[in-house]
């Protein structure tokens, strides 16, 4: 009995982590990808921690893993700037295009 529940307990461990959604998309800027190497994380609101940090590929591609759903802050490290947008992470991948884009001498991030 006691080995059935330590394996139940294991199999929810670990389903548990089966729940993370993946947020993932590439980022742009005047219409080319930015270049790789481009630092991008996820943090949850209210969290000191940060969730998941990456880099961009040289097509200016990310993936990131939240193990919880809800709202996160996407940051986009470029230019010296931190950039920053609202993104929802569910059990499902969800694709975040974004545009770094200049007004007014300043940038910004919006989506595609």
């Amino acid at each position: 009995m006691r080995a059935a529940l330590l394996v139940l307990a294991v199999a929810l461990v670990t389903a548990t982590s089966a729940y993370a959604g993946k947020i993932f998309g590439d980022i742009s800027i005047d219409g080319k990808p930015v270049a790789a190497g481009v630092k991008v994380k996820v943090t949850k609101p209210g969290a000191a921690a940060t969730a998941d940090t990456t880099v961009t590929d040289k097509f200016g591609s990310y993936k990131l893993l939240v193990k919880e759903e809800g709202k996160s802050t996407l940051t986009v490290y470029y230019e010296k700037s931190a950039l920053e947008i609202f993104v929802f992470s569910t059990k499902e991948p969800a694709r975040f295009d974004l545009v770094v884009e200049k007004k007014d001498g300043k940038l910004g991030l919006r989506r595609k």
